[in-house]
């Protein structure tokens, strides 16, 4: 059975209210979990990135946009509640070391690094260290290559793994799509203990319903109330109405074929690595320097720039 995950990203847009609501209608929607995002951002973000220009509701630079997405310890508390009250489980994108420490107290099922951190060796060995053993740990591996996936997964002997395949573009036509990497995952490194599934950025559901199709067993998507919304990566977002319609969807062996029939081939093409497109989102952002010092990340091996390149 495919476990469908609600990533609500910053699509609450800081609102506890809204965030409750989200609750309701993913939990209505037929979600298996609600996922959230937790970051420091006064260390996460360089200086630099915090006082650049950006027009928002809420002021007039990144910093004034980025600290209003993330709550504190009451509003998780609600949010926590909420959850119960509605029977669906949750957890949470930990971006840095504060924000792991921070969802540790809520005795969370699995916890999440993004692509972003998927590389980043820092930070995976203190989610090793610091989260039980009886945890399952979900890793986004958008930009990686097949070996540095390997390191990620050697960080992690004693946990549950998901991999999730993803592109980090928002949103992800079908030609970039890379579907083919989900076989490759499972070739790989697929065992009792690790599992493989999607992560997806595209606009509609017919991608993930072919992620499915070969392969996937988790498929995690954005998920707002309304995309008549400011917040950045809205367009790969699905609307409750959508995300049921995908749950839906996914129970009809015939329905999956036809999505996998409806893409073009150049969509399962199979291609490791970091594209110029994911550049721009998972290198040239300005981070704090201790998530970007090339010390703490796993280095590419050789031969993997040419297993990036393929297909491209």
């Amino acid at each position: 059975m495919t476990v469908f995950v609600a990533e609500f990203t910053t699509n609450h847009m800081g609102n506890l209210n809204v965030l409750l609501r989200m609750v309701e209608r993913a939990a209505a929607a037929g979600c298996s979990l609600i996922k959230m995002q937790k970051k420091d951002v006064e260390t996460f973000y360089s200086r630099e990135k915090l006082e650049s220009a950006y027009v928002s509701p809420y002021g007039k630079t990144y910093g004034d946009y980025r600290r209003v997405f993330e709550f504190g310890e009451e509003d998780f508390q609600r949010f926590d509640a909420h959850c119960r009250a509605h029977g669906v489980g949750w957890f949470c994108t930990v971006q840095d070391v504060p924000s792991l420490h921070f969802m540790l107290r809520f005795g969370l099922s699995h916890f999440k690094v993004a692509s972003s951190n998927a590389r980043n060796r820092a930070l995976l060995e203190q989610c090793r260290d610091n989260i039980p053993r009886d945890r399952e740990i979900v890793i986004s591996v958008g930009g990686s290559t097949l070996a540095q996936v390997e390191q990620a997964l050697a960080t992690f002997p004693d946990h549950r793994i998901w991999l999730l395949h993803c592109v980090a573009q928002y949103p992800c036509p079908p030609e970039n799509l890379r579907l083919g990497n989900i076989a490759e995952l499972k070739r790989h490194f697929e065992s009792e203990r690790v599992r493989v599934g999607y992560s997806g950025h595209e606009v509609g559901i017919e991608p993930s319903l072919a992620a499915i199709a070969v392969g996937a067993t988790m498929v995690e998507r954005h998920f707002c109330l309304s995309r008549h919304s400011f917040v950045h990566h809205i367009e790969c977002s699905l609307e409750p109405e959508e995300f049921a319609g995908l749950v839906d969807a996914a129970k009809s062996p015939e329905r999956v074929r036809q999505a996998r029939a409806a893409l073009p081939e150049l969509a399962f093409r199979e291609s490791f690595g970091m594209s110029e497109v994911e550049k721009t989102f998972l290198v040239e952002q300005t981070y704090g320097r201790k998530f970007i010092e090339q010390p703490t990340h796993f280095p590419e091996e050789p031969g993997d720039a040419a297993a990036g390149a393929r297909g491209a």
